[in-house]
């Protein structure tokens, strides 16, 4: 489980390439053992891929200059792969019954389809995530679901 937190500093300091592949091989590690952890790393691979879709983050001239290689190899694809780690997330989410992380994967897929302009997909599934925030009494995550879908309107 530590690996997510390792690679997600990896990347908050620049490292992109070793910070993802931190992370995918701590959910390749934990696939068999555990459907929770697994579950959450595929969620944070997809959170990472939405950041490059949203173009958020770093973009300094030396962390650019450092991570040429993956942001042209990797880029291109992040929609894609953003929504496979997503969709693997709330499939597995499912199946155990994790209704927390299965409304998070749900509103982080909703903003991946919002920053693609797919209003309709996002809709759907921010009301996706909505609906599950309430039954858990998530309030934090009910106000930023329906902000997201004000946005939307």
């Amino acid at each position: 489980m530590s690996d997510i937190f390792l690679g997600v500093v990896s990347i908050t300091k620049g490292q992109l390439s070793q910070g993802l592949r931190v992370i995918a091989e701590g959910s390749r590690a934990t696939e068999a053992e555990s459907k929770t952890y697994y579950c959450m790393y595929e969620h944070t691979l997809g959170k990472v891929y939405l950041k490059i879709v949203q173009g958020a983050g770093p973009k300094s001239m030396s962390i650019l200059a450092k991570n040429i290689g993956f942001l042209v190899k990797e880029v291109p694809f992040a929609y894609k792969k953003a929504e496979e780690h997503f969709n693997k997330a709330i499939e597995v989410a499912k199946e155990i019954g994790a209704k927390g992380i299965l409304g998070q994967a749900y509103f982080d897929l909703g903003l991946l389809h919002k920053a693609k302009n797919k209003k309709d997909k996002a809709k759907e599934c921010i009301s996706e995530a909505l609906g599950l925030f309430e039954e858990c009494e998530a309030e934090v995550y009910i106000k930023q679901a329906k902000e997201a879908l004000e946005y939307l309107e």
